[in-house]
């Protein structure tokens, strides 16, 4: 992934003379000529394992996919980092070219061109303290007596998202929502177990918190891009070929395997 232009200016101030600066630039400028840059917007907190902070640098599912379209393709990306209901509004008003790991609602197809096929899935699942006896088959009407804590303008899948009865919570992360939890606050919490997971384990407090089964949900994911960039539908058609191409490969079904993310 490209690095941000404001870094080869900063270098510049310790080069010895103006001569080699502009050189340097030139040349920067030449490698821009080869490739178009699309921003892309990521969580700032990290959405793991689609994207996540390790030794300084992004990785995750979404960071190897988007490299495999790079090393393909006439597109460099650049990433980022913003606070999710942030990324969303900037990729909605054309500021940031792209934005990863979203699933498709009716209001978000206004907004955004979505990339055919999706690019992986993410299982939603509800988690309560373990001694909260909750009775959970699949019919979300099980959970009326329940407060749900939920992260602000995430998707949860069409049949989550449309049931109105319920009592959602919204929070501003998985980790508020692990507090309300903890603190009683919220009889449930709903998400990617993957992430839940991940913050137990840091604060040493699984052995307090259940998984609860079925998931509420298993969705497709999508890379979506802004209507409001020039040459957009040609960057949707190239990248949703490289999908589908991608796919078909043995590389993507490991990935999918060292993601965990192979869901069936």
């Amino acid at each position: 992934m490209r690095t941000l232009f404001k870094n080869l200016f900063l270098s510049c101030i310790f080069l010895m003379s103006t001569a080699t600066c502009v050189n340097v630039i030139a040349h920067e400028s030449n490698l821009d000529n080869e490739k178009i840059i699309l921003t892309v917007a990521v969580e700032e907190i990290g959405y793991f394992p689609f994207n996540y902070a390790e030794n300084g640098k992004i990785k995750g599912f979404s960071v190897d996919f988007l490299e495999y379209v790079e090393a393909n393709s006439k597109y460099d990306f650049e990433f980022i980092v913003l606070p999710w209901s942030r990324a969303l509004h900037l990729v909605t008003q054309g500021e940031v070219d792209i934005i990863l790991a979203l699933f498709k609602t009716p209001e978000r197809e206004k907004a955004f061109h979505f990339i055919e096929p999706s690019y992986g899935n993410e299982a939603n699942q509800l988690f309560s303290l373990i001694d909260n006896n909750v009775e959970f088959t699949g019919q979300l009407q099980q959970l009326k007596p329940f407060s749900i804590g939920t992260v602000r303008d995430y998707s949860y899948g069409k049949m989550f998202d449309q049931a109105g009865y319920l009592k959602k919570l919204p929070a501003l992360s998985e980790a508020v929502l692990l507090k309300l939890l903890l603190g009683k606050r919220t009889d449930l919490i709903i998400g990617n177990p993957l992430i839940f997971q991940q913050l137990m384990q840091e604060q040493g407090v699984s052995s307090k918190i259940k998984s609860i089964k079925p998931y509420v949900d298993i969705s497709p994911i999508y890379m979506a891009i802004t209507r409001n960039r020039k040459g957009a539908t040609e960057i949707k058609q190239t990248i949703g070929k490289l999908t589908q191409q991608f796919k078909k490969s043995v590389s993507y079904q490991t990935l999918l395997e060292k993601y965990q993310l192979n869901y069936k």
